[in-house]
């Protein structure tokens, strides 16, 4: 009696080793950049963090608008990932404005259309795709940088661990729960793979992240309100998600890159980060004020 080999299986041994290497590909590449990625979280200077935010931010956004591109659009890809480079530094500079940042892509991305030779009737879809792209992923970078930057002591870079690992965490909660135990399509349309088993999964990790964050390291965060942030974040998270899988699907591709090993590419992987990071902004100032008020991120 033989074991059945690749090619007894209809495929090529090469093929077959293939995807026995590919099989923890996402594990190992987490694996790999974990304790990197908790340096600079952690205990990196601050400039470090916010140039890591700005590179992975220049690469998220590269990807996006190649997404447009492939849906035919003329895109300047230099000058977006310039402009959104700028909003991150006003995010970070005091005498820089982000409202400043804010204005340049709505008057100079659009202008640039003005001057360049693309067809007048995609000048419309165009644009927009150039402005969204630039204000999505410099906005919420932005976020990004300011929730580790904004608050005193170990508070801000305790934020930012609660973030990436309940959204993360969730997130993998999800995938493996509705990898055994998927049946029903939480949005058919948009992500068939994804299931509302696998959807109350990321939720039910996403709270035991949170609980168990604010029990060994972060008890400034009030239980009930670590419960209540990882319901919301993960359930923001899988909207973010879904949002990058509407734009991959309406540009017909998968993965928005490849330079992450079972990961996709950085658009892929931390557009639930960049969604849900002025969420958690705005949610911990709220605590913090009481509830009373909603100035958030002001100068």
């Amino acid at each position: 009696m033989t074991t059945m080999s690749g090619r007894a299986a209809g495929l090529p041994n090469n093929l077959t080793s293939q995807l026995k290497n590919m099989k923890y590909t996402r594990e190992l590449t987490a694996l790999v950049l974990s304790p990197i990625a908790v340096y600079i979280i952690g205990w990196s200077h601050a400039y470090v963090f916010d140039a890591t935010v700005a590179l992975i931010a220049a690469l998220a956004l590269y990807e996006f608008l190649i997404l447009g591109r492939r849906k035919g659009y003329e895109l300047p890809i230099a000058l977006c990932i310039l402009v959104m480079l700028f909003i991150l530094a006003a995010f970070v500079l005091e005498p820089v404005s982000v409202e400043m940042g804010v204005f340049l892509a709505l008057l100079i991305i659009p202008a640039s259309y003005v001057f360049s030779r693309g067809a007048l009737d995609d000048a419309l879809p165009s644009s927009a795709v150039a402005v969204l792209a630039t204000l999505y992923v410099g906005m919420l970078g932005g976020s990004l940088i300011r929730l580790r930057n904004d608050f005193p002591g170990r508070v801000g870079p305790k934020l930012v661990f609660f973030l990436v690992l309940v959204v993360w965490l969730g997130d993998a909660g999800a995938y493996y729960v509705g990898k055994q135990f998927g049946r029903h399509p939480l949005s058919p349309r948009i992500s068939p793979k994804k299931t509302i088993e696998g959807g109350i999964g990321g939720i039910v990790v996403a709270i035991i992240t949170a609980i168990v964050i604010r029990s060994t390291f972060f008890q400034e965060f009030p239980l009930v309100h670590a419960v209540i942030a990882g319901i919301i974040l993960s359930i923001a998270g899988v909207i973010g998600d879904l949002a990058e899988s509407m734009w991959k699907r309406s540009a017909a591709v998968k993965d928005s890159g490849t330079l992450i090993p079972g990961h996709g590419g950085f658009l892929d992987r931390f557009d639930s980060v960049f969604y849900t990071a002025p969420i958690l902004y705005v949610y911990w100032v709220l605590i913090q004020n009481g509830f009373s008020s909603f100035r958030i991120m002001s100068a």
